[in-house]
C-alpha cells in the first residue's frame, strides 16, 4: 500500500467514526464516561437510559438537600454543579465542583440514609437521575446489566473510603504533631 493509499483511507475511517457517534444519544454519550456504567456494553447503556431520568436545573435550583433521604445517584449531562455542606455555624461551605460527567449521590443506590451534602446548580445544568427502585428493577429484570453496576459502584465506593482513610490519616498525623508542639511549649 503506498502512503497515498494511507492517506485515503483515513478520512473515510473519520467519516465513519463521526456517522457512528452523531447516532449516540447525549445521554449514552455521558454515561459511557461514567465509571458505574463504563464496564456496559452500547446495548446495556441503552437500556439503562430508557430507565433514566432527565431533567433541567435552573441557576441556584437545589438538586438534593443536605438531611433529605437519598433516592438516588444523579449524573451531569451539562453545566456544573456544586456540593455544599453545612458548617458547625450552619453556614454552607462548598466542598467540591463537578461538571459534564460526574455524578454524586450514589450510596443513595444502595440505602436510603440521609443526604450528607446539598447539591446546587451553579449554572442552568440538565441531570439524569438513577433511582434506587430503577437499580432493584434492573437486578430483578436485567440481573448481568445490575450486577455490572453494583461491582463498578463497588469499586468507587471502595476508592472513595480508601481516599478518606488516607486523608483521615494525614489529619491524625498532623494533629499529633500540633498535640506533640504543646507537650513541647509547657514543659
Amino acid at each position: 500500500m503506498s502512503s497515498g493509499e494511507s492517506k485515503m483511507s483515513i478520512p473515510l475511517y473519520e467519516s465513519v467514526k463521526k456517522r457512528f457517534k452523531r447516532n449516540r444519544s447525549e445521554a449514552e454519550i455521558v454515561l459511557s464516561t461514567v465509571h458505574i456504567f463504563s464496564k456496559l456494553s452500547r446495548g446495556e447503556i441503552r437500556q439503562i437510559e430508557k430507565v433514566m431520568h432527565i431533567r433541567q436545573y435552573l441557576l441556584s435550583e437545589v438538586i438534593v438537600k443536605q438531611g433529605a433521604p437519598g433516592s438516588g445517584m444523579y449524573i451531569i449531562v451539562s453545566g456544573r454543579v456544586g456540593i455544599y455542606i453545612l458548617n458547625h455555624e450552619h453556614q454552607e461551605r462548598v466542598i467540591t465542583e463537578l461538571e459534564r460527567g460526574d455524578f454524586f449521590g450514589e450510596i443513595a443506590l444502595l440505602d436510603d440514609s440521609p443526604r450528607t451534602a446539598t447539591a446546587k446548580a451553579e449554572e442552568p445544568c440538565t441531570i439524569l437521575g438513577f433511582y434506587r427502585p430503577d437499580l432493584l428493577g434492573l437486578l430483578e429484570t436485567k440481573p448481568q446489566i445490575g450486577i455490572k453496576i453494583l461491582i463498578a459502584l463497588s469499586e468507587v465506593l471502595a476508592t472513595r473510603l480508601r481516599m478518606t482513610n488516607e486523608d483521615l490519616s494525614k489529619v491524625q498525623r498532623q494533629l499529633q504533631k500540633i498535640e506533640g508542639l504543646h507537650q513541647n511549649e509547657g514543659e
